[in-house]
């Protein structure tokens, strides 16, 4: 086989052919995201069982191809894997050959049958340019098909690059025929003597397109799998989805086999010259679209970028951090919107605020909690933030059990509770799991306008504001971490955290002073 050979594979001294299916015809597959068939450890036997392995693989792409256009009325814009005549008439010739090898291998009446001549004559006829096309239609139409359904050609009956490719592939069985009757006699060094053939240059085939949805598709399969599997939270992908698109529509290719760091430093420069995002923004797109470049890698070290991701060695945009105190609420602030929090009969504004500005908790982990979260110690209340129903939380340390604070109770927090139903407590009109985050940023906003608090932070200003009433009242700093959910890393957070701890951490709770509204 002349160059290198498209759609194999090999792993732990196995080898196969692989094809990624396309996402669009991925419904005609079963939702499969991957063909292959497996070739066995022998590399000699590999190869030789290669092109019919392949060529299978390709025709049931092209059905599914043909499937999707019939169905949609959609024809693809461009070839998925075109080739010249000259390209595909030397793959059948090397189709044939591999061919004539199988069957020497398996039934030794085959070579005992010499070749039909008649049958060369009219292939040699056909590409001397003697026959018509519906003679040669009938001679290599059903090879012409398969072209055509593996995604090389477009060629349309009638047209001289339909004719031209029609006489290729008649060369390459006029060349097949002739190697088969030498072999016949023993002689196993035949080469193509046609020049369409012998002149052809090995087929260097580029790496199937590996686009970012494909590698991302991967990742989460692999977060998934197992019984005690961490899948990637759905915000998160949909996170790393969004500036992979981002990327790829700027550089007008979703392959990311061809990503080079030029492109990368182009992509961060046109961000910043745009002037919509802050350089943090663009930093994060650049980290998490390097991220994915470095699943695809870890998930195919050998073909995907094997001398490292191109991304990695681009310098990420510097910028300035707000202070912490300037993006905390100040007490003024706080206290208006907690004010105007008593006002409101939307559950998700009523109590949001309050649970945040009492815990520290993160919005997102406030709008998703369950009354089932909620329960009794004593004659005390808690309650759990968990990723227990496909719940996701940054990290695996902000798994926590927060006192309910004695401010909350006499909002009437305890009542709401109770008379909840199960399930999320704060949802949206139409449907029960909604992204809070953007809902109460725009409600806080609505009472202090960006223009007047620019630096503010409305979702996080809580977290900074609990953590100033924790140093203010003297709460040991292990309970601060955990009521918050921080981490240090440290060796003792891998141990103890039962229910012993409670009512010294509602003993913490309780240093925090309330403040007043009026």
């Amino acid at each position: 086989m002349a160059g290198k050979l498209r759609h194999w594979k090999e792993r732990n001294g196995r080898y196969s052919v692989r094809i990624v299916i396309p996402k669009h015809l991925r419904p005609y597959f079963d939702g499969r995201t991957e063909l292959e068939i497996q070739l066995g450890g022998d590399k000699r036997e590999a190869n030789r069982r290669y092109s019919a392995a392949d060529a299978s693989l390709m025709r049931q792409i092209g059905i599914a191809r043909a499937k999707h256009e019939a169905a949609t009325g959609q024809t693809a814009k461009q070839l998925p894997y075109p080739l010249t005549a000259q390209q595909i008439a030397l793959r059948d010739y090397q189709n044939q050959i591999a061919f004539d090898a199988e069957l020497r291998a398996h039934d030794p009446r085959y070579a005992q049958s010499g070749i039909d001549a008649d049958e060369a004559r009219r292939y040699r006829d056909g590409f001397a340019g003697k026959l018509s096309d519906d003679e040669l239609e009938e001679l290599v139409g059903a090879r012409l098909e398969r072209a055509r359904l593996a995604g090389n050609t477009n060629a349309v009956k009638r047209t001289s690059e339909w004719r031209a490719l029609a006489q290729a592939l008649c060369v390459a069985s006029y060349e097949a025929m002739a190697r088969e009757d030498e072999r016949n006699e023993g002689d196993f060094a035949g080469k193509p003597t046609h020049p369409l053939l012998a002149d052809a240059a090995p087929i260097e085939d580029a790496p199937d397109p590996i686009t970012f949805d494909n590698i991302i598709d991967d990742e989460v399969a692999r977060r998934a799998r197992g019984k005690n599997a961490k899948p990637l939270p759905a915000r998160t992908v949909k996170k790393y989805r969004d500036h992979c698109a981002a990327f790829a529509k700027w550089r007008k290719s979703k392959n990311a086999l061809t990503v080079t760091a030029a492109e990368g430093k182009g992509w961060i420069e046109f961000l910043q010259d745009a002037g919509e995002l802050s350089n943090r923004t663009v930093k994060a797109m650049l980290q998490n679209v390097r991220t994915v470049m470095n699943w695809g890698r870890q998930s195919d070290p050998a073909d995907f970028f094997p001398a490292g991701n191109p991304l990695n060695g681009i310098k990420a945009p510097d910028f300035t951090t707000t202070p912490s105190y300037l993006r905390a609420f100040t007490m003024d602030e706080a206290k208006l919107v907690l004010a105007a929090a008593r006002k409101e009969e939307k559950a998700m504004f009523r109590w949001i605020p309050w649970l945040c500005a009492y815990s520290g908790m993160r919005v997102s982990e406030a709008g998703s909690l369950r009354k089932e979260d909620f329960f009794e110690v004593g004659d005390r209340w808690f309650w759990k933030v968990t990723t227990a129903g496909n719940r996701s939380l940054k990290t695996a340390g902000s798994e926590r059990r927060i006192p309910v604070h004695e401010a909350l109770s006499h909002e009437g927090l305890i009542d709401f509770i109770k008379d909840a139903k199960a399930g999320r407590l704060f949802k949206g009109e139409t449907k029960d799991e909604v992204s809070v985050q953007p809902r109460i940023s725009t409600w806080v906003r609505g009472l202090i306008p960006f223009d007047k608090r620019p630096e503010l932070s409305p979702n996080h200003g809580w977290r900074h504001l609990f953590e100033d009433f924790c140093r203010r009242d003297g709460v040991p700093e292990d309970a601060r971490n955990y009521m918050t959910g921080r981490t240090d890393g440290g060796s003792q957070e891998l141990y103890g955290r039962s229910e012993v701890m409670l009512p010294g951490l509602a003993a913490a709770m309780d240093r925090i002073e309330a403040f007043s509204l009026t």
